[in-house]
């Protein structure tokens, strides 16, 4: 495969007041390289910077969603759990990220890394995919390489591996005993932190064929034990809050 680079460069103290913000702009910096084609540099200037509410990042997103929804339509093709699935994490990590207040790219991120967080499964044998009962130990490992297979997918598509990041941490835990890298508390990326909650929530509203769905008020007890152990405390109580609030609402319970 043809090696790309694609590159962000901050002037300080030119083009920016604080160096906290160093990092933060030069990651912008880098999406625009991106999002221009890849394999080049961008040179972040305030004048440059999309105005929030400008639309900016949804078409972006749009030139893109032809890819991803032909990607969905694989997966649904497969196996039309991982599919729903891949929707209502999307919507419910959205929901999530807009709380939190972040940035306007940064939503779209996020909503865009929901909807292929788990295309790696289309590299999963059915009789596994699709088993009706609990995985063995042998058959859980064979699962988990859908993260490895989204990377190995998403890597090569024009001007979309800005979300690895967070489609790499959706199954990282908090305490460190997640996959597949086992990083910790705030060294997993913010999107993915953001990804695992809503991804365990569906896991547990939904219908599988091994299982009933949960009950809301046990999934949200399930997500309170998780807090410091699975899930970022502070992400976890203003999901629950999200929860409470009516603004996180589960799909009809016999869609899976």
């Amino acid at each position: 495969h043809q090696l790309t680079v694609s590159c962000g460069i901050v002037l300080y103290p030119e083009n920016i007041g604080a160096k906290e913000d160093l990092l933060g702009s030069c990651a912008r910096a880098v999406y625009y390289a991106k999002t221009r084609g890849k394999n080049q540099t961008a040179l972040w200037r305030k004048e440059d910077r999309p105005r929030e509410g400008s639309g900016y990042y949804r078409s972006s997103f749009e030139k893109i969603a032809p890819t991803i929804y032909a990607l969905m339509a694989a997966v649904d093709a497969k196996d039309q759990i991982t599919f729903r699935h891949s929707l209502k994490v999307s919507e419910y990590a959205t929901v999530l990220a807009q709380a939190l207040e972040l940035k306007e790219e940064e939503v779209e991120i996020i909503r865009e890394a929901g909807l292929l967080h788990d295309i790696g499964k289309i590299g999963i044998p059915e009789n596994i995919l699709k088993k009706q009962t609990f995985l063995t130990e042998e058959e859980y490992a064979v699962m988990k390489e859908h993260v490895k297979n989204a990377v190995e997918m998403i890597r090569f598509l024009p001007d979309m591996n800005y979300m690895l990041p967070a489609v790499i941490a959706h199954h990282e835990r908090y305490d460190g005993k997640g996959y597949p890298t086992g990083i910790a508390g705030d060294a997993i990326p913010l999107g993915g932190r953001c990804l695992a909650l809503a991804d365990s929530f569906d896991t547990m509203t939904a219908r599988r064929p091994y299982k009933e769905p949960m009950q809301i008020s046990y999934a949200v007890k399930e997500l309170e034990k998780g807090k410091n152990t699975q899930f970022d405390p502070y992400l976890t109580d203003v999901f629950l809050q999200l929860i409470e609030e009516g603004k996180i609402r589960v799909w009809c319970r016999q869609d899976g």
